[in-house]
């Protein structure tokens, strides 16, 4: 199957991940719904006495999996538990409250004059309402509990439901997921943060067409999904998708109940074991797959296809095409910069001096990060999709050589944006040491791996070489970075 995955991730990262500013955003919703209760909840509550302690962030907000909205009637949901002492739930006669009075409190606390729509009751919550029309619209739930200490030493917790306080966790699946996430990424590096891109993936599969909201299985069953059939992990994000919708179309074949993983003692979230938005789904999984498969046949190993099948199962909406163009006009920039000698053929690319003899091997890999002090890194292929700018990259060297020898980097730059900075590079410098400016250095360690930036748009390339005496044994070649 052609490599796609390069692509796929930068969809996930650009059109399907929550935009960090707007999360923000909506985190500032909630900062300030918090402040509001925390203030004024006292007024209609004597007793109550809240902090930012009292506050459980819950569902796909606090649990990473949340995605971006594709059409006006989705809406973002920011769940916040608000947990309070049983003995501060009192009237003011110093009677215990009920759920409906508790409920009827926080909201009422909740209520300000700039609201368009005042906070409402809902079944298990009090909501609160913001920008109803637009792709930005949302609301912040606040589902309340009650914490005392039983006659048995064990502390209970309660949500107020509309008639009765249930017996309920309020970070209970925030605690099992963050655990599930850890213990795979222990198991194998980036395996437990894969499990949350592809519930991302899934869940913009699930809503990628506007009949298909209604028609097919909300975040939670696909999240349990996820996590019960998540293959092993692949560097290729587009492998591991293809992996995990074929090991749910085999589950879903078997047995079509779901149940909340985080909470094995309780019933199946499914109304049934044929609901029929499970059947849907099988059924949406099963075309995809078709379409997947074509791509192993040896006719459409190739850019064009991969774009046309991968199109049709996340509805890009132009994402994978534009990608693509902006990812050709980046090596073809370079070839014509070059006026079709090699691309690797530039006079500011310091030569060798050491006899080449060249016997054994060597080999280059990257991985990017949005942080330069990230903990899972994603991997990238040699001459691939064009990454974004203000990247961190880190190079591994690997060779099959025996020590003693000694490791140098060469890493070259193209393209006007380095002309104009002054950071075309090219020189060879021994692995520990920092170089100039270009993809830009940033920090340098004593082994054979090397960290760099995107900074300029254009074709770049990175090369290790390993050296003994004076002969170079081992040689990698070129590792093209393209930016856009």
């Amino acid at each position: 199957m052609f490599d796609y995955s390069a692509q796929i991730e930068a969809f996930r990262d650009k059109r399907v991940r929550l935009p960090t500013l707007f999360k923000e955003k909506l985190l500032g919703r909630r900062k300030a719904n918090r402040d509001r209760l925390i203030s004024r909840l006292s007024d209609f509550i004597p007793r109550a006495s809240i902090g930012e302690s009292n506050f459980k962030p819950q569902g796909s907000v606090a649990m990473g999996t949340v995605i971006q909205t594709k059409f006006v009637d989705e809406e973002y949901d920011i769940d916040d538990g608000l947990v309070i002492a049983r003995n501060q739930l009192k009237n003011g006669d110093g009677n215990e409250m009920t759920t409906t009075e508790v409920r009827e409190a926080v909201r009422d606390a909740l209520k300000d004059k700039r609201f368009n729509r005042q906070p409402k009751l809902f079944t298990n919550c009090v909501r609160v309402f913001y920008a109803d029309t637009d792709e930005e619209k949302h609301h912040v739930d606040f589902p309340v509990y009650r914490r005392w200490t039983n006659d048995e030493n064990e502390v209970v917790q309660e949500l107020a439901s509309e008639s009765d306080w249930v017996r309920s966790n309020p970070t209970q699946v925030n605690d099992w997921f963050n655990t599930i996430v850890a213990d795979r990424n222990k198991a194998a590096d980036g395996w437990g943060t894969q499990v949350r891109h592809l519930i991302q993936l899934l869940k913009r599969f699930c809503r990628s067409r506007k009949d298909w909201l209604e028609l097919l299985p909300n975040g939670m069953k696909l999240s349990m999904l996820v996590d019960e059939c998540q293959p092993p992990y692949d560097a290729r994000i587009d492998v591991a998708f293809r992996d995990l919708l074929e090991r749910i179309d085999q589950r879903l074949e078997s047995n079509k109940a779901i149940h909340n993983r985080a909470h094995p003692d309780q019933p199946m979230i499914t109304r049934t074991t044929c609901d029929d938005n499970v059947v849907a789904l099988q059924e949406k999984i099963q075309e995809a797959l078709l379409g997947i498969a074509t791509l192993d046949e040896s006719s459409k190993q190739n850019e064009k296809d991969a774009r046309s099948v991968w199109d049709w199962v996340f509805k890009s909406d132009g994402f994978f095409a534009e990608y693509d163009e902006a990812t050709r006009v980046v090596k073809s920039e370079a070839v014509a910069a070059n006026s079709g000698r090699s691309p690797f053929d530039v006079p500011w690319a310091e030569k060798p001096g050491w006899e080449m003899l060249c016997s054994h091997s060597a080999t280059i890999r990257g991985k990017w990060n949005t942080s330069e002090h990230g903990i899972h890194w994603r991997e990238f292929p040699n001459d691939g999709p064009a990454l974004d700018k203000h990247l961190y990259l880190r190079f591994f060297g690997e060779t099959n050589m025996s020590p003693p020898y000694q490791v140098y980097w060469q890493v070259v730059n193209t393209g006007t944006e380095a002309v104009s900075k002054g950071c075309l590079r090219g020189q060879i410098v021994a692995s520990g040491s920092v170089g100039p400016s270009g993809l830009r250095s940033t920090t340098m360690v004593e082994k054979p791996s090397r960290n760099e930036r995107t900074l300029y748009r254009g074709m770049h390339w990175v090369e290790l070489f390993v050296v003994r005496g004076n002969i170079c044994l081992a040689r990698s070649g070129p590792f093209v970075v393209n930016i856009m």
